[in-house]
């Protein structure tokens, strides 16, 4: 039984061999021409499932990031699919940096002597909570795809029915629709990069 290949993969996959291998080399390999492979990439058409799953599985020996799914009422779907290298890597970036805040505050804390600036440089966060890290990613993968989504003010978005990147203090009750209970606007590039500037300054 072949494996099913969504299309989020399958175009982060086919981006990662492109950008490893060149357009000519992939097209040659799967015996297309190269306008057809670019096609595929922009999502003008798409392969069988079984190309599919071919370029899932050669982008991945050649060293393309697992993906991440984000469960969504229990359940793995396409929607909350973390693809693309650069959304997996704006996470690992922004915890670089709030690794390297924390250490340089405890650095200064030590040359004081100040036991109270200690206590708040240790309580400094050293990387996003999952929550926002989600968020973050799945914001930026919806925008590669052309498929922005609703963003509220922490950076939240929906996912299905859930809400991801929520802060913990909000108590909303859901029996009514989420977003008419915080300022929300659609996700967009610049509203994205203005969150990942945030998190790394």
């Amino acid at each position: 039984m072949t494996r099913r290949t969504g299309t989020g993969i399958f175009r982060a996959r086919l981006q990662f061999l492109v950008d490893e291998q060149g357009l000519t080399k992939t097209a040659q390999f799967y015996g297309r021409t190269p306008r057809s492979v670019k096609r595929w990439l922009e999502g003008e058409a798409t392969p069988s499932q079984r190309i599919r799953e071919s370029v899932r599985r050669r982008g991945l020996t050649a060293g393309a990031p697992q993906a991440v799914q984000v469960r969504t009422r229990g359940r793995f779907t396409s929607e909350g699919t973390i693809a693309t290298g650069g959304s997996l890597n704006a996470v690992t970036a922004i915890n670089r940096r709030l690794r390297r805040v924390r250490d340089a505050e405890m650095r200064r804390a030590r040359r004081s002597g100040d036991d109270r600036r200690m206590r708040v440089a240790r309580a400094l966060p050293t990387r996003l909570s999952r929550e926002e890290a989600q968020a973050i990613a799945l914001r930026r993968e919806r925008l590669v795809t052309g498929e922005p989504g609703r963003v509220g003010p922490s950076g939240e978005i929906q996912v299905g029915d859930e809400i991801i990147g929520e802060p913990d203090q909000t108590e909303i009750d859901y029996e009514d629709d989420y977003w008419d209970f915080v300022d929300y606007s659609p996700d967009d590039w610049d509203a994205w990069r203005a969150d990942y500037v945030a998190r790394t300054s």
